[in-house]
């Protein structure tokens, strides 16, 4: 069955980079994903899969049945891209300006798509269903996971595990990357505004400047990590956006701000709320001043169930070789595939694509790029995985 798999996966390589590359061509924001939506949709039908459109408003979704009846298995590929000038010199560069595919997720559509061209052909090797979700809006605060959850994309049938993969330029092409238990973040997002007394810089006795309101509030939010949280939880509280003022000489009446908080557990995401509620409350009363805070959790902590692990760590290792399955460190970053971990066991891993030739550029960066030889690699990971999840008994005694 190996053998069926990688033969496979290499024989489409050559498809699965013009998948990718096509993909790249046409990047559209969160929600936005249209064109992306409508290919994906293309490709599983000839695929012979049962198609639903627009689900979670531009998400799709493909049914690929087995020989027999059995359980269910999700895999899910996030679409959206991300409002960033990409700075690469490809022939397939994108085409919309200010916006780029530097998250990867145009590689894990044609992952997810190679897996399905590589199960569509198995189909008569195993007993059950593959789920392909693909996803809008990972990127956005409004979550596209939960958005289709809604929908019943867990449903009809019913999901009995989910699984999904990020790229990561940090890992070598050829290896994989696994974390049990918590490995992505908790989110929140937050805005603030200081709201001062607008004057003339030369008469600051006359007015509130919320310019320096502001900054003292930044420097105790700051604290909240080093004083207030146990040293050994992972925790970080980041202000990436700050507005105020016109002119030089202008005091103004407002600054906003925006940033994200970064932690494992509800518990500590909400007692870091009420903490800011006091900091900025404090703070702007001493100076006169006023304020807003909004401060929502938007996406959970992603945590890897053991069994499914194990599982997908099996796989990689016949695939890849024992030395190419990492064990990894869990980390703040945050992906609302978190909501499919919530509700059932599921695995999240890490599919290398750097080079050895080149310098390899971090997620987000307008220069990312990733070595394309290992799409077949993560193709051949999912597609190997589910069939051992849906195809071997010996499995489902080890409770997965």
């Amino acid at each position: 069955m190996l053998a069926k798999v990688m033969q496979t996966a290499q024989a489409i390589e050559d498809v699965l980079i013009a998948i990718r590359r096509d993909i790249h061509r046409q990047p559209e924001l969160a929600l936005q994903e249209d064109k992306t939506a409508n290919y994906i949709a293309d490709k599983l039908r000839a695929l012979g899969c049962e198609v639903t459109e627009n689900v979670g408003k531009t998400g799709v979704v493909g049914l690929l049945k087995g020989s027999e009846a059995g359980r269910t298995l999700a895999i899910r590929a996030d679409m959206d891209a991300l409002p960033i000038e990409e700075e690469t010199d490809h022939g397939f560069c994108s085409a919309e300006k200010g916006v780029m595919h530097a998250c990867g997720h145009d590689a894990h559509i044609a992952v997810v798509l190679g897996a399905a061209q590589i199960l569509s052909g198995m189909r008569n090797s195993f007993a059950g269903n593959i789920k392909l979700i693909f996803q809008p809006s990972e990127e956005s605060p409004i979550g596209g996971a939960d958005e289709m959850i809604r929908e019943g994309v867990l449903e009809n049938p019913t999901v009995d595990a989910a699984m999904a993969l990020h790229v990561n330029p940090g890992l070598a092409t050829g290896q994989i990357g696994y974390k049990e238990g918590p490995f992505f973040a908790t989110v929140a997002y937050f805005t603030i505004e200081i709201l001062g007394k607008g004057g003339h810089g030369a008469l600051p006795h006359q007015s509130v400047n919320p310019i320096l309101v502001a900054a003292e509030c930044i420097q105790a939010l700051q604290t909240i990590a080093s004083a207030q949280v146990d040293p050994m939880e992972p925790f970080v509280l980041s202000i990436g956006s700050i507005h105020g003022g016109q002119k030089s000489n202008i005091i103004p009446e407002k600054v906003s701000m925006e940033g994200t908080v970064r932690c494992f557990g509800d518990d500590l995401m909400n007692r870091t709320g009420e903490i800011m509620e006091n900091i900025l409350r404090s703070i702007t009363a001493a100076h006169g001043a006023g304020y807003t805070l909004k401060f929502k959790s938007e996406v959970k902590t992603l945590i890897n169930d053991k069994a499914m692990i194990e599982l997908i760590k099996e796989a990689g290792e016949e695939i890849l070789g024992k030395e190419n399955a990492l064990a990894v460190s869990p980390v703040l970053l945050g992906d609302d595939f978190a909501s499919f971990s919530q509700l059932v066991p599921s695995a999240y891993v890490y599919l290398g694509v750097g080079f050895p030739w080149q310098p390899n550029f971090a997620l987000h960066h307008p220069k990312f790029d990733l070595n394309e030889r290992a799409l077949p690699l993560g193709a051949a990971l999912l597609s190997y995985t589910a069939l051992k999840f849906l195809g071997a008994s010996d499995l489902i005694v080890k409770g997965v």
